[in-house]
């Protein structure tokens, strides 16, 4: 298999998104949300947006607060420790304005209902106007509705939806050394319940199929009838009727 990301359906709304942030014009909100349940490639993604971007990346904890999230972003942002929050802050909004980088918090759910948080990152964001890009699981959407000093400046929600059939063919196209019939790659889908995580194994375990067999190419007839996609508990491809 190898490895790239692919502009899947999630993957390009994200990045038509970040390219809207970043050429807002003057006064225009900046700050985004990305959010969606798990397995459905949001890391992966972000990962990629982050390192396009040359982003600040931090992860907010259960126990922070707004002094450990201050000295954790200053800290990616190379900065020597300040006595006191209003003087990291500062120095925070200095650096981000002179670099132009993102500021990416993950595992925003943590921070949405702490109001001393969430002004800290409004403060950051109006002052230093990069973006500021929170990322959290499904439902952190409404809890953000209910906090006006977030809403008015979100410009940008994007939420990772299930894989389609196509994004399931578009990620064999680019990441199999083989190739797989659409029979094959819908079965796959169908399995996956829309999940990218579990297509990309099992797309891994097809090609390793293929391979051990000496093929360039493989379709349904070559997957044995019920035979998992995935290990664990993943669904089975029904056997055909006699």
């Amino acid at each position: 298999m190898r490895t790239k990301i692919v502009p899947v359906s999630n993957v390009a709304r994200l990045s038509a998104a970040s390219e809207a942030l970043l050429d807002r014009a003057a006064g225009m909100p900046g700050m985004g949300l990305i959010h969606g349940d798990t397995g459905l490639g949001k890391t992966t993604a972000v990962t990629w947006l982050i390192t396009r971007n040359n982003g600040v990346y931090v992860r907010a904890l259960s126990t922070t607060t707004p002094s450990s999230l201050l000295r954790t972003i200053a800290r990616e942002l190379d900065l020597d420790p300040r006595p006191s929050n209003v003087e990291t802050v500062e120095a925070i909004v200095q650096r981000l304005a002179e670099t132009g980088r993102p500021l990416f918090v993950d595992e925003a759910d943590y921070l949405v209902n702490r109001a001393a948080l969430v002004e800290t990152l409004r403060d950051i964001h109006d002052l230093a106007t990069v973006p500021v890009v929170l990322i959290g699981m499904a439902g952190i959407q409404r809890k953000i509705k209910a906090r006006q000093q977030l809403t008015g400046r979100i410009a940008q929600w994007v939420e990772f939806q299930p894989a389609t059939r196509e994004d399931v063919r578009l990620l064999a196209q680019h990441l199999a050394e083989v190739e797989i019939d659409d029979a094959l790659l819908g079965a796959l889908h169908e399995a996956t319940h829309g999940s990218m995580r579990l297509a990309v194994v099992g797309l891994s375990h097809i090609e390793a199929r293929a391979k051990a067999k000496g093929q360039k190419r493989i379709g349904l007839a070559d997957w044995p009838a019920g035979t998992n996609f995935f290990f664990g508990d993943a669904p089975r491809r029904p056997a055909k009727a006699a």
